[in-house]
C-alpha cells in the first residue's frame, strides 16, 4: 500500500511542478522535497497542498501542512490520514 500511495503521490506532485514551472522533464523520488527541488518553491507549495487535497479527498487542518514540504512526510501523513 505504501509504495503505491508514494508513486500516486509522487505522481500528483510532479504533475503539479511540472504545470508550474514549465519543466517537463521534472522527476522526483522519496527523498524529495522543498529543499532539493528548486521548482518546488513557496507558490509551488501552495498547488501541491491543493492538489494532494483533491486528489485524496482530504481537508486538512492547516497546521497539517508542515508534511506537505516534502515526498516522504507527506506520504507518511497520507498513510495516518486515509489509512
Amino acid at each position: 500500500m505504501t509504495e503505491d500511495l508514494e508513486a500516486r503521490l509522487i505522481g500528483i506532485i510532479e504533475i503539479e511542478l511540472r504545470g508550474q514551472s514549465g519543466n517537463d522533464a521534472l522527476t522526483l523520488g522519496t527523498d524529495d522535497s522543498m529543499e532539493t527541488v528548486a521548482e518546488w518553491d513557496s507558490l509551488a507549495f501552495m498547488g501541491v497542498y491543493t492538489a494532494v487535497n483533491q486528489a485524496f479527498g482530504i481537508d486538512p487542518d492547516f497546521d497539517d501542512a508542515v508534511h506537505y514540504t516534502a515526498v516522504a512526510s507527506l506520504r507518511d501523513y497520507l498513510g495516518t490520514v486515509i489509512g
